[in-house]
């Protein structure tokens, strides 16, 4: 956990963090249907309030916003095909995860799921998700520190991230995680919402993977155009 602690003296994620997060926030519990799964997301009553505090404490930079406190559309699109992934081929890795909600429907389907995220609050909403849900045995959480990853995590022949490209200074960085990372002829599912930027990561990423690209449309909210939500699959090229 990279030496973090939380308020009460434990490491970011670890069991309990259902109570602990209880105690620190007010808290609204969101019930979101991912197929026949049914799961209840802990969100901030105040999320404006508890950025604003962050920030004037020093603990972010623009760059550095804490936007796991909010479900993005793209957090959907790739929990809707974490529901295909079944039973099979180990592990699942999701980065920069949030909340981990791809990953805890992964769990919920039957597949033992590692939830990453670098910010500790995360990794604490991310555990107390996966206690109130039951799937505490199922789910992993870990700090993950994209430029020095942990040796001892080991690879994985499923990863998925979720609006992770909002930021491209990250993307040769996330490449060459993500080529350290899979297993040989794995698969990363990397979904984001229409950005033209980000076609910048999958011009770096085509030099390693093999990358497909599958459009999702959704609603938007009331008087808003609809979502575009890009789904890209990048995988491991065999060794020749």
């Amino acid at each position: 956990m990279s030496g973090m602690l939380t308020p009460e003296g434990v490491a970011p994620g670890s069991p309990g963090a259902l109570d602990r997060i209880s105690q620190r926030f007010k808290l609204v519990w969101s019930e979101v249907g991912v197929g026949p799964h049914r799961l209840e997301l802990p969100e901030l009553a105040d999320p404006s309030a508890y950025i604003d505090e962050r920030v004037n404490q020093g603990h972010y930079g623009l760059t550095e916003l804490p936007y796991w406190t909010k479900l993005w559309p793209a957090a959907m699109v790739l929990a809707q095909f974490s529901l295909r992934l079944g039973k099979g081929e180990g592990t699942v890795l999701e980065l920069g995860a949030g909340m981990g909600l791809p990953a805890l429907v992964a769990a919920a389907a039957g597949r033992p799921a590692v939830i990453t995220d670098l910010d500790p609050d995360a990794l604490e909403f991310a555990r107390a998700a996966a206690e109130k849900n039951g799937l505490g045995d199922m789910v992993e959480i870990s700090s993950l520190d994209w430029e020095a990853p942990d040796r001892e995590l080991g690879v994985f022949n499923t990863i998925l991230g979720a609006e992770v490209l909002y930021h491209p200074p990250v993307y040769p960085t996330l490449v060459e995680l993500l080529a350290r990372l899979l297993a040989p002829g794995g698969t990363a599912f990397l979904s984001h919402q229409e950005r033209p930027f980000a076609i910048a990561f999958f011009d770096l990423a085509q030099e390693r993977f093999t990358v497909r690209r599958t459009t999702s449309r959704i609603a938007g909210g009331e008087d808003e155009e609809p979502i575009t939500v890009y789904l890209y699959a990048l995988t491991a090229r065999q060794a020749a």
